[in-house]
Parts: C-alpha cells; structure tokens; sequence
C-alpha cells in the first residue's frame, strides 16, 4: 500500500518531533521526579516534576543533575549543572533542597572556574569548594591566570564563607603556586614570575596571611614583577575584601 508524500513528511515530522522530547534522564528525587530533555530549540532542558506538573524549569546547554549531602537531612540536594560550551566558559550551579519544601539554595555562576562538593570536616555534610581564576588579570594570559580557593559551609539558612576553617585547601595552593614561581625565576621567565606569584598572594589573603606572602615576594621577586604586583595590588585587594577600600586608602575617604 502507498501512501501520500504530505502524509509520509508528517509523520516522519512527528516523529522526530517525539525523539526531540525524549528525556535525555530521569530521576526519582523524594516526591519529585528530575528530568532532562533535549530542547528543540538546541540545548537542553532540566525540569523539576511534582505529579507530572513542572515546578522549576532551567535551560542551559549541557546540563547535568546528581544528588548531594549538603543539609544532612533526606532526601539528599539536587545539583544541577550547566556548561555553556566554548573556551574558558562558563558553569553555571544550581542547589536544590526539599528541606520544608521546595528550595533553591545556591545559585551561581563560575565561569571558567572549577567546584567540588566534599566533606571537610567529617559531620556528614558537604562544603562548597569553588577555584575561581583570575582570568586576564594584570593582562597576564589565560593560560597563566591562577585560580584562588574559597569555601563554603550551609548553616541551615544560607551558604557562608568558611575558608579559614580549613586553611589546609589554602596552603596547598599557596604551596603549588610558591614552587612555581621558584621554578619560573630559575628560567628567567617574568610572566610565569608573575602568575605564580599572584596565585600565591591571594591564596594566602583568603586566609589571612596576605602580609607574610607579601613581605616574602618583595623580598624574593624581581625587579619588574614586584613593580607589577604592586601596581596590581589594589585591585587584588579589592577583590578579597569583606569591604569596598577606598581610592586612597585613607579613613575617612578624602572627598574630591
């Protein structure tokens, strides 16, 4: 039996059509089901079902969803990812929890820097772990912008900065980057110089010990990368401050 051409185009139209919407995956979480679906449109889509109705949707490029021990309390936080593809970019993060009801915890978006959910201190919950680079700063190149760890901790309301509670994280940066930056001056290489040694400087200022990295540079560094960390060093500072600093680092502000 033939059938009309219309009639063949439009089910093979429909057809496709029905793979589009195929869920890429499909999780059991507590009372809700997570989804992922290819987006006609490109991309994907994440869904946060509730009896088969969406209660959150997320479109993004690339995305992922496991579960993770963030409250201590079940069932398990739902992290969903997103990667938008290309170079040096860009993650995106989001938390979910069911703790009470349906809660977005944390979202945020990294860029081109790199996360890990681990448990610190043994108690059973996961600290946020999050490198961010400091791409192109001081024009240094990408492939030399080093990356600075902080750490986050949920106190059952929010995430806050817990850094300084595992300076272990911090140190071995410090470490990683100090080497460096001794291998660099053996070869004669400034910029190398220059990345290690930023690297080093604002790891140790998220946990306090900014002065002493500082003090060690200076006495260490070379002419022409001592002269580029200080001219870099406000803005260093600035970004690693609870508070904004003022232009010219005098209290109160001079007014102009």
């Amino acid at each position: 039996m033939k059938f009309p051409l219309s009639l063949v185009l439009v089910s093979l139209v429909l057809s496709l059509s029905g793979l589009a919407q195929k869920p890429l995956k499909t999780l059991p979480w507590g009372s809700y089901t997570v989804r992922i679906e290819g987006s006609p449109g490109g991309g994907q889509v994440a869904r946060i079902l509730a009896g088969g109705r969406t209660a959150v949707e997320i479109e993004g490029w690339l995305l992922s969803a496991s579960f993770v021990e963030v409250t201590g309390k079940a069932p398990r936080e739902l992290l969903v990812t997103d990667f938008s593809g290309g170079a040096h970019c860009c993650l995106t993060l989001y938390l979910f929890s069911q703790e009470g009801e349906l809660r977005n915890l944390l979202y945020e978006e990294l860029g081109d820097g790199v996360f890990e959910l681990r448990d610190l201190d043994g108690d059973g919950r996961s600290e946020l772990v999050l490198t961010r680079i400091y791409s192109y700063f001081g024009d240094l190149p990408f492939a030399l912008s080093p990356g600075v760890v902080r750490v986050y901790a949920y106190d059952g309301m929010v995430f806050y900065e817990a850094t300084r509670r595992f300076p272990r994280l911090s140190l071995r940066e410090m470490e990683h980057y100090r080497k460096g930056f001794l291998e660099g001056k053996k070869r004669g290489d400034l910029e190398a110089m220059k990345g290690n040694a930023l690297g080093y400087w604002a790891n140790a200022l998220v946990i306090g010990r900014g002065a002493a990295a500082k003090d060690w540079l200076m006495r260490n560094a070379p002419f022409e990368v001592r002269k580029w960390l200080l001219v870099n060093e406000e803005a260093l500072l600035r970004s690693v401050s609870a508070f904004d600093l003022s232009t010219n680092r005098k209290l109160p502000p001079e007014k102009p």
